[in-house]
């Protein structure tokens, strides 16, 4: 392939003025000549003083060739799009309304209001609901400090401070003696599963509390159980621990155990 020889002072004129080499601006000069029908010389000289090229119109013979390519011929199909088809219009089936709801309303037409509906409620009343908690604090107060301080026929423990006898006070070593503060207790204390062992104990006892209750709490066992029964369970009977005590020493626990009974308020 040849290459057209162009004056290279128009092409180094143009590249310097576009900033781009000389060949790529020959390369365009040729495509801008062929698309605005001038010569590449004339693009060239152009560009190198700075003008741009004007495109000629296009020749008579050209446009008639053109014309004869846009006409359309015998043989060209009809590119007219067919007509779109209709559809056939169903028969739609009126609607029946009954007759009840077709019917205009009878009576009078209710007047109607501009004015805005009203809400209607209780009133609230605040003293009632102050009366209610001030009676309902004064009714506490009295359950709770006055209902417990009015005097009743049964007391209950005055005080669990017991006169035992000598016999009974020497029974109460032999008690001390064989530990049996370490299962049995002498304390009823005010809680609900101490209910029916008999009065509470006070501060003022004269009994052996005890440390833990294994056994049942014998503070007023000399109510419930005979000497006999105790003088038994105490050798072993019900599978009690059983004690070899000599006669005195037995009846002498004996003693304290009849005289532990708090059951008449600490009276004997």
């Amino acid at each position: 392939m040849s290459h057209a020889v162009f004056p290279m002072s128009d092409a180094n004129a143009a590249a310097e003025s576009m900033g781009i080499p000389a060949e790529l601006v020959v390369r365009s000069a040729a495509a801008r000549a062929q698309a605005s029908g001038s010569t590449t010389e004339e693009v060239l000289a152009a560009w190198g003083g700075g003008g741009s090229v004007a495109t000629k119109p296009p020749k008579e013979e050209d446009t008639a060739t053109e014309d004869a390519e846009a006409a359309p011929t015998a043989e060209t199909p009809d590119s007219t799009p067919p007509p779109a088809k209709t559809r056939e219009p169903v028969e739609q089936t009126p609607l029946e309304i009954p007759a009840a709801a077709s019917a205009p309303p009878t009576g009078p037409t209710p007047a109607r209001s501009d004015k805005p509906p009203v809400l209607v409620g209780t009133r609230d009343n605040p003293m009632a609901y102050l009366v209610g908690a001030v009676g309902l604090f004064v009714a506490v107060v009295l359950l709770a400090l006055v209902g417990p301080s009015l005097p009743v026929d049964t007391p209950g423990a005055r005080t669990s401070e017991i006169t035992f006898s000598d016999a009974a006070s020497s029974g109460q070593e032999v008690y001390l003696s064989l530990a049996c503060a370490s299962c049995h207790t002498q304390m009823v204390r005010p809680v609900i599963a101490d209910v029916g062992l008999g009065p509470v104990t006070m501060s003022d006892s004269s009994q052996v509390l005890g440390i833990r209750r294994y056994g049942p709490d014998l503070s007023d066992v000399g109510s419930r159980v005979s000497g006999t029964e105790l003088e038994s369970i105490v050798r072993g009977s019900g599978g009690h621990q059983g004690h070899n005590l000599s006669g005195e020493d037995m009846a002498n626990l004996v003693a304290y155990l009849l005289e532990s009974s708090t059951a008449i308020g600490g009276e004997e």
